[in-house]
C-alpha cells in the first residue's frame, strides 16, 4: 500500500511526459530524474541558425486516434505537414509507399496494365501488403513486385537493420503497404498528422508545466536508485521509497548487463548546413541502392519554416548500438526476434518482485513505438491510479 500519492519518473521523454502530466493532475507529487541536460528524449529539437532540426532524426505525428490527438492538442497545435516520401533509386524518383504515380514511373509500359490488373482484383480496397502482391499470379506484376521487392524494401531493410529481409520480424515487413491511388502520403491510414508549431520540446515543457512536477536534469538514476530483491523494497538516495516508479531507460543498463546488452539498431546522423532554399523534393527522401546511408531529410520542410534563404538537411547511417564510454551510441530501434525478447523478459522478471516499479516507453517496454502508441500506452497505465 503507498503511503503518499508521490511518484519518480525516470527520463524525461514523450512517455514520461505523458504519465507525468496525468498523475500530476490526479494530485500526485512528482519527481522526474533525466540523465541528458534536455528534455523531450528522442523527440528533441532545437533551433541551428535559425533553423529548426531535430537531434535524433524526423519526428513526424500521426494518429489516427481522436483521443491521443485531443491528449496533445492541449499542450500544442499541428501544423498541417504531410508526409510525402520519395524514393531515389539511380535515375529514379518515385512516391513511398508505392502507388499509381510510382507504378508509372518503374514499370512504364507496363504500368497501365499492372494498375488495370489491381484495380479489378482489389476493387475499392485502397491499400493492400506488399505479401498480397506477391499472390498475385501474374507475370508483369511479379516482374514488378521482384523489382521494389528487392530494389526498394529488401535493400533498404538490409541496410537499417544489419540483417536480411526474411529475417526482420513479420510485423515490421507487414507495415509496408501499397497504395491503389495516386494518393501520396507516408501514413494513409492516420487522419491526424503534422508538428507541433511550437516545437516537440516546447509541447513536451508544457506537458511538465505543473506545481506538483519537479525536473532534475542531468541526473544518473543508476546512482539514486538501489534494489533490494531479498526484501522486495526499492531505495532513492539511501530512504525506502514506496511511491510509484515509472522506469523510462533500458532494463538491461539498470541491471549492469547481467544478462548481456540488450540489441538495439542505432544511427550516425550528420547535419550539412546548405545555402540554398531547397535541397531536395521532399522533407525525406530513401536512397535504397546507397551502400550505407539510408535517407535524407531536410527539416525546413517539415517545420515550415519560411523567410530562410539556407536549409539543413541530415544523412542517416545506420549500425549497431554498441555499448561503449568512447563511442556515442544511442539506442533506436529495439531488434525484435524470440532471442532478444526473452533476454529482455529475464530483466523484466528480475523488477516484477516489486509492486510499485514500471516500465514504460520504448526503451522500457522494448517495443518499436510510435509515438501515438507511446502516448496510449502511459495514459492506460495511468488510468490505473487514482
Amino acid at each position: 500500500m503507498l503511503i503518499n500519492k508521490e511518484a519518480i519518473i525516470v527520463g524525461a521523454g514523450l512517455a514520461g511526459a505523458t504519465i507525468a502530466n496525468i498523475l500530476a493532475k490526479k494530485n500526485y507529487k512528482i519527481t522526474v530524474y533525466e540523465k541528458n541536460n534536455f528534455i523531450g528524449g528522442n523527440c528533441y529539437d532545437y533551433y541551428k541558425k535559425g533553423i529548426l532540426i531535430h537531434k535524433y532524426g524526423p519526428h513526424i505525428f500521426h494518429t489516427n486516434k481522436k483521443k491521443i490527438y485531443e491528449f496533445i492538442n492541449k499542450f500544442t497545435k499541428l501544423n498541417n505537414f504531410i508526409n510525402k516520401v520519395y524514393v531515389r533509386y539511380k535515375n529514379l524518383l518515385f512516391p513511398l509507399p508505392i502507388n499509381f504515380t510510382s507504378i508509372k514511373i518503374i514499370a512504364k509500359n507496363d504500368a497501365n496494365y499492372i494498375i488495370k490488373k489491381l484495380k479489378t482484383k482489389f476493387g475499392k480496397t485502397k491499400l493492400i501488403t506488399l505479401s498480397q502482391l506477391k499472390k498475385i499470379n501474374d507475370k508483369k506484376i511479379r516482374k514488378f513486385y521482384d523489382f521494389i521487392f528487392q530494389n526498394v524494401y529488401a535493400n533498404y531493410t538490409t541496410k537499417m537493420w544489419g540483417i536480411k529481409f526474411n529475417k526482420v520480424d513479420p510485423k515490421t515487413i507487414n507495415r509496408v503497404k501499397i497504395i491503389l491511388s495516386d494518393k501520396h502520403n507516408y501514413f494513409p491510414q492516420d487522419r491526424y498528422q503534422g508538428l507541433p508549431i511550437n516545437t516537440y520540446t516546447r509541447m513536451i515543457t508544457e506537458m511538465f508545466n505543473h506545481k506538483k512536477i519537479t525536473i532534475n536534469l542531468k541526473t544518473d538514476a543508476k546512482k539514486i536508485l538501489k534494489f533490494d530483491t531479498e526484501n522486495k523494497k526499492i531505495y532513492l538516495n539511501k530512504k525506502e521509497f514506496n511511491g510509484l516508479i515509472f522506469y523510462c531507460g533500458s532494463l538491461d543498463e539498470l541491471c549492469n548487463y547481467k544478462f548481456g546488452v540488450l540489441p538495439y539498431r542505432s544511427l550516425k546522423i550528420k547535419f550539412f548546413f546548405k545555402k540554398m532554399v531547397k535541397f531536395q523534393q521532399s522533407a525525406i527522401v530513401n536512397y535504397p541502392d546507397h551502400p550505407k546511408m539510408t535517407r535524407i531529410c531536410e527539416y525546413k520542410q517539415m517545420t515550415q519554416q519560411r523567410n530562410i534563404n539556407n536549409t539543413i538537411i541530415s544523412k542517416e547511417y545506420p549500425k549497431s548500438f554498441v555499448l561503449s564510454k568512447n563511442q556515442n551510441s544511442q539506442r533506436f530501434y529495439p531488434i525484435i526476434n524470440k532471442k532478444n525478447l526473452m533476454k529482455y523478459k529475464q530483466y523484466l522478471k528480475l523488477f516484477k518482485i516489486f509492486s510499485n516499479f514500471y516500465p514504460l516507453g520504448r526503451l522500457g517496454l522494448y517495443k518499436y513505438f510510435d509515438m501515438d502508441d507511446t502516448i496510449e500506452y502511459a495514459m492506460k497505465l495511468a488510468n490505473n491510479f487514482h
